[in-house]
C-alpha cells in the first residue's frame, strides 16, 4: 500500500521506483566488467535517477526512508552482495570495501553480536521493564 505523501504528488510510482534500483544495480554489476567500476552508492543511485527524471536527493532519500522502506533493506543488501562480488573480482579496494560493508551494510567483526537500534519509546519500555524487574528482585 503506498503512503501517502504531503502536499506535491509524488515524483515516482513505487513499480516505478523498484524499477529504477533494479537498473541501477544491473547497471554496477555491468560495470564490474570494465576497467574501472562504479561502487554502489546511494548518492550514485540518486545521480543514476537524475538522468532519467529530474529530482533531488533529498526526494531519492525519501522515498527509500519513508515510502518504501522494504526497498531501502534490499538495497543495502543487493550493495553488499555487489560489493564483496567486485571486490573478489579486484575491482575495488578491499580496505574500503570493509569500512562500507560496516558503515553502509550494518556487517560486522562479531557475528554474534547483535546490534538492535530502537526508538526512544521502545527504550523507555525496556527501561522500565528492567526497573520493575529489579524492584521485584529486591523485595525477595
Amino acid at each position: 500500500m503506498e503512503k501517502k505523501s504531503r502536499g506535491r504528488p509524488r515524483l515516482f510510482t513505487n513499480e516505478q521506483f523498484e524499477q529504477y534500483v533494479y537498473d541501477y544495480f544491473e547497471y554496477i554489476y555491468n560495470s564490474q566488467s570494465e576497467e574501472i567500476a562504479d561502487i554502489p552508492t546511494f548518492y550514485g543511485f540518486f545521480r543514476f535517477v537524475k538522468e532519467k527524471k529530474p529530482c533531488s536527493y533529498r526526494t531519492i532519500r525519501t522515498y527509500f526512508d519513508e515510502f518504501l522502506p522494504d526497498i531501502k533493506k534490499d538495497f543495502e543488501n543487493t550493495r553488499s552482495d555487489l560489493l564483496v562480488r567486485g571486490t573478489s573480482l579486484g575491482k575495488y579496494q578491499p580496505t574500503i570495501v570493509i569500512f562500507a560493508l560496516k558503515n553502509w551494510c550494518s556487517w560486522s567483526d562479531r557475528p554474534n553480536e547483535t546490534t538492535v537500534i530502537i526508538d526512544d519509546t521502545t527504550r523507555n519500555e525496556v527501561v522500565t521493564l528492567v526497573d520493575n524487574i529489579r524492584k521485584q528482585n529486591n523485595k525477595g
